[in-house]
């Protein structure tokens, strides 16, 4: 069995690591910009929602005691893993130029990890994917009394016209107290192929007039962003509207353990021994969740 230098297992072990780092630090996930990182001490979490978004009263008279409605939501933390190897016969043969890419990619990999589960979570958000009140997090009967069930999922295409109804129906949602929860969209959230169609409904001066004859200002121009999302190309026609203005975001991203690459290179290592490999894997604990519904709409026609 060859056996690697001390000195030269060092420096393979210094130069994968720089290069994951590299890859890791120089990768900003898009989830970031719509779901809130909250840390995790435990092997799940538990969020108490409150239904409604209290508001300052006038003082006449004795303290008025806010009943507040409390929806309990559990998130438990699932492990993930990425693990790549390296023949020694290559280490001998010097052909490491491609395997430092390679773990380059590891790190890109590691930091759109929490991609993969707030993404996941969003398309499943209309069936199994469940929030607070115990219905689908996009759903057509989400129960707030006094206002009775409200929706935060459509089946309209999006034109320019059902991108403002679709804004009027988030701002029009009210809480248990009957006042409105001040929803206000300012993300338009498309898959690639409807990229174009958002970039122009909310970036063009002049837009199709509702009756198709003409043009018309564009009155909602910089009304909200755009997020394109690779990942939701196998839903074509599917868009999001979200309010992540607030200091609670639509989605929630749980992280118990950032991505970790620890290594298994020592010539005492099974793999090493037995198979002339070495390892390197990556390790994290994490989940994806939803926070409040009336933050984040769904239409799928």
């Amino acid at each position: 069995m060859a056996v690697i230098p001390a000195p030269a297992l060092q420096a393979l072990r210094t130069t994968f690591n720089s290069s994951f780092q590299s890859g890791y630090a120089n990768t900003t996930p898009w989830s970031q910009r719509i779901a809130s990182t909250v840390p995790s001490a435990n092997a799940s979490n538990t969020y108490g929602w409150l239904s409604r978004i209290a508001q300052l009263r006038e003082w006449i008279g004795p303290r008025t005691i806010e009943n507040l409605t409390e929806h309990s939501y559990v998130l438990t933390n699932r492990k993930f893993e990425l693990t790549v190897g390296l023949d020694i016969d290559d280490y001998e043969d010097d052909n490491l130029g491609i395997w430092s890419l390679n773990t380059q990619e590891m790190g890109r990999a590691a930091a759109e990890w929490p991609d993969v589960l707030v993404g996941d979570a969003i398309q499943l958000g209309d069936t199994t994917g469940l929030c607070f009140d115990g219905l689908s997090f996009f759903n057509t009967a989400h129960p707030l009394d006094p206002a009775g069930n409200q929706s935060n999922s459509l089946n309209l295409a999006l034109t320019p016209a059902n991108y403002q109804t679709a804004r009027a129906t988030m701002a029009s949602y009210t809480g248990e107290d009957g006042r409105p929860l001040k929803t206000m969209p300012n993300m338009l959230v498309v898959p690639p192929q409807l990229e174009r169609a958002a970039l122009e409904i909310v970036n063009a001066d002049m837009i199709p007039s509702d009756a198709g004859t003409a043009s018309q200002t564009n009155v909602l121009r910089g009304s909200a962003e755009v997020l394109v999302i690779p990942e939701f190309s196998n839903e074509p026609t599917v868009w999001y509207l979200a309010d992540a203005s607030k200091p609670i975001r639509p989605m929630i991203f749980q992280q118990r353990k950032a991505p970790t690459i620890v290594s298994k290179t020592t010539p005492t290592d099974d793999n090493v021994f037995f198979d002339q490999q070495l390892v390197w894997g990556v390790d994290a604990r994490g989940e994806a969740g939803y926070s409040l519904w009336f933050l984040m709409l769904r239409s799928a026609p």
